[in-house]
């Protein structure tokens, strides 16, 4: 699919922001791993926790799923699961290109009655080309064997008991860390996670959020740059009761588009008190001289404010990236996005998908190896390549909004993966983008 944009003066309106995908996902496997009835409600729906679902039920668990009559886009899910060990209908499990339920569902895998049987692992195309061999590393010093095709590395086959020890985890990806310190706390044996570099701090921070939530005991010493976790063995989840709390990497979207256009946008359904990182936006636009306040749950935007470039550290921020050179091209100054290699590792490389785009549209932007530097640049429509890649494509589509004629950008059908109401939404505001 294409996603077609024109030059848009105005965007004004109130909008529910969808709900958090990594709260969502998160939600669903702890489900999963307790014993018990869990009820979940404003689960995102989209590609990425339709795969979670999938897999979910693959593996035992029984699932409820009722529209919610709200404009969010969410569900509510019952989950009815027996625990660990858990016992699989299937053990043939496929997890389309989320990477999140790629590398979560990897560990659980170990925890499954009868180990001894292997289970195939397999993805989509876009999942095939991201990192899962440091997670795979780890996993087999835990004492889970994994056999992965020699030419393609995906189908994995995962075979033997996850039972705990001392590993040194990959920091390049937050998710990584998150499969395990979800994982273990309920194996035979205590654990000590040793992690160099951990990019996408905030991250590994929701995880252990919910493990705060159920009382799990785990210890967790930050020196300069290492990370060492300690996690007691033999422990449970129950069931629980959570609302999930909007996404501020979907919200991206809507407040850079109130602060490029003349307008007034009012999002609802955000928590500040979250742990989710890419709230830091809101901090990062006030500091670039853009119009925002909150209110209670609100979050108001008003458009027209002048911008300033500044240097930016997006190490936590990845997400965001992407909106951040877009908004950047309208600063006055230069704005430097550094400390992010992280950024080349997800659905497509975002530094040179970014890069690339925003040229082709007339921008002055140099890419660095770990971020990019923008100027002040005047937009011009263009076509150009969304590379599978929902952030792109939504980025790209905000360039268009603020470019003068009109843009095209490929492979719109990705923003399924995590925002699918993302052009209903920007139309409503007033945005003039189609997709065809």
């Amino acid at each position: 699919m294409k996603l077609i944009v024109s030059t848009t003066e105005k965007l004004s309106g109130q909008v529910l922001v969808p709900a958090s995908k990594s709260h969502s996902i998160r939600a669903l496997l702890l489900a999963l791993l307790a014993n018990g009835q869990s009820q979940l409600e404003n689960i995102l729906d989209c590609a990425d926790t339709v795969a979670t679902r999938a897999v979910c039920e693959a593996l035992g668990a029984k699932l409820s799923v009722t529209n919610r009559s709200d404009a969010s886009g969410g569900v509510d899910i019952i989950v009815e699961s027996t625990g660990t060990p858990i016992a699989p209908i299937k053990n043939n499990l496929h997890t389309d290109n989320s990477g999140i339920t790629t590398r979560f569902i990897l560990p659980i895998l170990g925890l499954r009655a009868d180990c001894s049987v292997p289970v195939i692992l397999d993805c989509g195309a876009q999942m095939r080309s991201r990192p899962i061999k440091p997670l795979v590393d780890s996993l087999q010093n835990l004492g889970i064997k994994i056999k992965q095709n020699i030419s393609t590395i995906y189908p994995l086959e995962i075979q033997g008991e996850l039972i705990g020890g001392d590993t040194i985890v990959d920091g390049a990806t937050s998710q990584f860390l998150s499969a395990l310190l979800l994982t273990l706390p309920l194996v035979p044996l205590d654990s000590v996670l040793t992690v160099n570099r951990l990019n996408e701090r905030p991250y590994a921070e929701m995880t252990a959020y919910w493990l705060n939530e159920q009382g799990i005991k785990y210890s967790w010493e930050r020196k300069r740059e290492q990370d060492i976790i300690k996690i007691t063995g033999r422990q449970s989840y129950r069931p629980f009761h959570k609302i999930i709390p909007g996404d501020f990497s979907s919200a991206s979207y809507l407040i850079a588009a109130g602060v490029l256009r003349g307008g007034e946008i009012i999002l609802s359904g955000l928590d500040f008190n979250d742990a989710q990182g890419d709230k830091r936006l809101v901090e990062i636009l006030i500091a670039m001289g853009a119009n925002i306040t909150r209110q209670e749950n609100k979050l108001i935007v008003r458009g027209g404010s002048k911008l300033h470039g500044l240097k930016i550290d997006c190490n936590d921020i990845p997400d965001v990236v992407p909106t951040l050179a877009v908004i950047a091209t309208t600063a006055t100054g230069k704005t430097e996005l550094i400390n992010v290699p992280q950024a080349r590792l997800k659905e497509t490389d975002r530094l040179r998908s970014m890069a690339e785009g925003l040229t082709k549209m007339g921008a002055k932007i140099t890419e660095l190896s770990d971020g990019l530097i923008i100027e002040p640049s005047n937009l011009q429509g263009a076509s150009v390549n969304g590379y599978g890649d929902h952030r792109t494509v939504m980025a790209l589509a905000l360039a268009g909004c603020i470019a003068s004629g009109q843009t095209e950008i490929s492979t719109a059908e990705s923003i399924n993966k995590t925002f699918p109401n993302y052009v209903a939404l920007m139309q409503r505001l007033g945005a003039k983008c189609n997709l065809i």
